[in-house]
């Protein structure tokens, strides 16, 4: 969601893209069979606008070019932008088809990409973009257009289609991020990401600060003694981070995020001149499409088939 992949259950480790577990990122979900949903004849989504729980029903093309709008930088490489309106449309195929909608105000998905993945209005798009408009607009017309109708399978069904800004040179499984093992969500490298300008970023805190920011997390107790503040860091062998020890105790990593508003669960801790310095790797969860590699890909010579063939493992699209 770009940027959050979800499901009736909403993991907490979780996304916060879109993208359902989704998320900052999108969180996962679990299966729950929406009998009523037939998405060869849809034709129109209804979308809860998180904002104020109104309900919009849209055609699914307008729908496809606010959730584009919203999710990637439209200046990206056309080829990067159609993988993106496949990935949009398919999650939004996976939510309708698998997510109960009792919770959205009897809409089919929320425009919120912590929860599900974003939607923005004409009206919202003009904002925006501004001067950049017609020219923004008229090019997420022509990428919908292209691929519309296109989605991306695995074993026969719409796969949970999750993505993400920029990650640290490799994608994450969903296993790890999420502990739900996903055949076509499985680590992929993604050197691309690590030509982005945005590619790390730099936290300081003084300890009073940590202190402030970690307490929010429930149940942790910092002790006198800031020497033992911080324990062990178990990573993946990606710097993907699994969990922090905090005086004592392991804390999930996205717990850890959340409190100290990183970028991503990659990173390392240190500690120099009375500051806990903390850097950051890629943005977002970092499972599925890369938004930022899928533009590298684009650039390269990449069409938006192979850009989805090479991050969702073993998937058609059709």
């Amino acid at each position: 969601m770009r940027r959050n992949i979800i499901i009736c259950a909403v993991l907490a480790a979780s996304m916060i893209l879109l993208p359902v577990f989704m998320l900052k990122d999108k969180k996962a979900v679990s299966t729950m069979k929406n009998e009523d949903f037939e998405y060869e004849e849809q034709g129109k989504i209804s979308v809860m606008k998180s904002i104020n729980g109104k309900v919009l029903t849209v055609d699914e093309r307008e729908y496809l070019i606010g959730a584009l709008a919203a999710e990637m930088d439209l200046s990206y490489h056309e080829e990067a932008l159609k993988a993106q309106v496949v990935a949009c449309y398919t999650y939004s195929v996976y939510v309708r088809e698998n997510i109960s909608s009792d919770d959205l105000n009897g809409a089919q998905i929320s425009d919120d990409p912590q929860v599900h993945q974003g939607y923005i209005t004409q009206e919202e798009r003009k904002k925006k973009w501004g001067e950049k408009f017609d020219e923004y607009e008229k090019k997420a017309e022509k990428a919908v257009e292209a691929v519309y109708g296109k989605a991306i399978y695995y074993g026969g069904k719409p796969i949970l289609a999750v993505y993400h800004d920029l990650n640290s040179g490799k994608t994450e499984s969903s296993e790890t991020v999420w502990k739900r093992k996903e055949p076509y969500l499985v680590q992929v490298e993604s050197p691309g990401d690590r030509l982005s300008s945005k590619y790390s970023s730099k936290t300081e805190l003084s300890y009073d600060d940590f202190e402030k920011l970690i307490s929010k997390i429930d149940g942790v107790e910092l002790s006198d003694n800031k020497d033992n503040w911080i324990g062990k860091v178990v990573k993946t062998e990606s710097g993907y981070v699994k969990s922090v020890e905090i005086c004592g105790d392991a804390i999930s990593s996205e717990d850890f995020r959340s409190a100290l508003g990183l970028k991503s669960c990659c990173f390392s801790i240190s500690e120099e001149d009375d500051l806990i310095i903390i850097r950051t790797l890629g943005n977002g969860h970092m499972v599925g499409m890369s938004q930022y590699g899928a533009d590298y890909m684009a650039r390269q010579g990449a069409d938006y088939i192979e850009i989805l063939k090479f991050y969702y493992s073993d998937v058609e699209i059709r």
